[in-house]
């Protein structure tokens, strides 16, 4: 083969190559699932996310002729013991860096204008770097599985996975696995979830040797893009301060008890819900409390044209809201809204009265005022309003005491 012109061809085609990465990574993640059944049990983002990671820190390393950086190892490392834990075997796990690479390497070749010695030297030391790459692996992999915290971590993955994929959540598997958890399948469930972007591994192995400590059973475990903690007889409260323990102000989202596994899984459909709805300020939401805007928020596309009417009123007008929100805040009493935000009676009424005008909506009649509140509490929130807790709490009121017929 020629040689290479110019001293940074590989330099120049790995910056090619890595304008294609997120391609490349589809075709590498497409490949792998298609061939290896085991990776049905990762989520695709959180694989196609490592990979894209991993291919572009190996692009890096060609471009400047050096080995992978310390922390590209040690991430390495992290994933052998996520995979092992998630029940993958190590052979699985190498694979995945062959496939992704042969990807990487063939995208390179039908890039480069033709082949040359450089190239030729760029794939020797490509797979050198795989090979660097999966010994990280497989030393963190090995030293999972050696863990009885890491096999209970399997347990649990598995039993979370197996729960999300179960409709009625009484296949053979979910029981054997919640069994094997300490859980009682036919018991009440109450689930907790949290934002997973700030935890370590090794963090969730802490939380779960601290929630082993307080009374009842719980089990902790992260998926996608939260943290969900499971529990049976045990004090949500004491469970929500060993998670802010090691994250202080971290938000949190709780569902309701619910019996059976079927309601185990219900009970993280409530805890994902509304932690949701909640602000980045550290509130505990409770589905308890927050049911109707959470459950209205699964909807939100088809309640768009009902409902966004009031959208541009409360952007042109967030006096009217301050009203409308007071008003079922208050019992439907003019009187007691007045007072609760400083206002005389009619300019209360004046304000409602606006408001309807404006939106088309009567907040004195159930109808008008469940479609008032509903706005402002599904697309309000969207632009950073501070008054979303507010409108969730109006929310709460108007269903709690079954509409606004006996107003003043």
């Amino acid at each position: 083969m020629p040689e290479a012109v110019g001293e940074d061809t590989i330099q120049r085609l790995c910056r090619q190559v890595s304008e294609e990465i997120e391609s490349v990574t589809d075709r590498a993640v497409g490949q792998i699932r298609a061939e290896l059944q085991s990776y049905a049990a990762v989520p695709i983002d959180e694989q196609r996310g490592y990979i894209s990671r991993q291919l572009a820190a190996t692009l890096r390393a060609l471009a400047e002729s050096e080995p992978l950086a310390d922390d590209v190892l040690e991430r390495s490392r992290q994933l052998g013991r996520r995979r092992a834990m998630q029940g993958l075997p190590l052979s699985d796990v190498i694979e995945t860096y062959h496939i992704a690479s042969r990807e990487l390497w063939n995208t390179m070749v039908a890039t480069a204008a033709e082949p040359t010695t450089d190239l030729l030297r760029a794939g020797g030391m490509m797979w050198d770097l795989v090979h660097t790459a999966t010994s990280a692996v497989a030393v963190g992999h090995t030293d999972a599985t050696r863990s009885e915290q890491a096999i209970r971590a399997g347990v649990r993955y598995r039993f979370f996975e197996a729960l999300a994929r179960s409709v009625d959540g009484d296949h053979r598997d979910v029981r054997e696995l919640a069994e094997a958890l300490g859980f009682t399948a036919q018991h009440e469930f109450q689930a907790v979830c949290v934002a997973a972007e700030e935890w370590s591994e090794a963090q969730l192995e802490r939380l779960q040797r601290t929630l082993d400590t307080i009374p009842g059973t719980t089990q902790c475990s992260g998926h996608g893009t939260v943290i969900i903690a499971l529990s049976q007889r045990a004090p949500v409260d004491d469970i929500i301060r060993e998670v802010r323990l090691g994250h202080p102000g971290t938000t949190v989202g709780v569902g309701l008890g619910r019996p059976g596994l079927a309601g185990a899984a219900m009970s993280i459909t409530d805890a994902r819900r509304v932690l949701q709805l909640a602000s980045p300020t550290g509130e505990v939401v409770r589905f308890a409390d927050e049911w109707v805007a959470a459950t209205l928020a699964d909807h939100r596309d088809e309640l768009a044209t009902l409902l966004e009417p009031g959208v541009a009123v409360a952007a042109d007008h967030p006096h009217l809201v301050e009203a409308v929100l007071a008003f079922a805040r208050n019992e439907f009493s003019i009187s007691a809204a007045g007072r609760d935000i400083h206002l005389h009676a009619n300019s209360i009424t004046y304000r409602l009265d606006r408001w309807q005008q404006l939106t088309g909506w009567d907040p004195r009649t159930l109808d008008g005022l469940q479609r008032s509140v509903s706005s402002l509490s599904l697309f309000q929130r969207d632009s950073g309003d501070s008054g979303s807790r507010e409108t969730r709490s109006a929310q709460r009121h108007l269903h709690e005491d079954g509409g606004a017929e006996e107003a003043e």
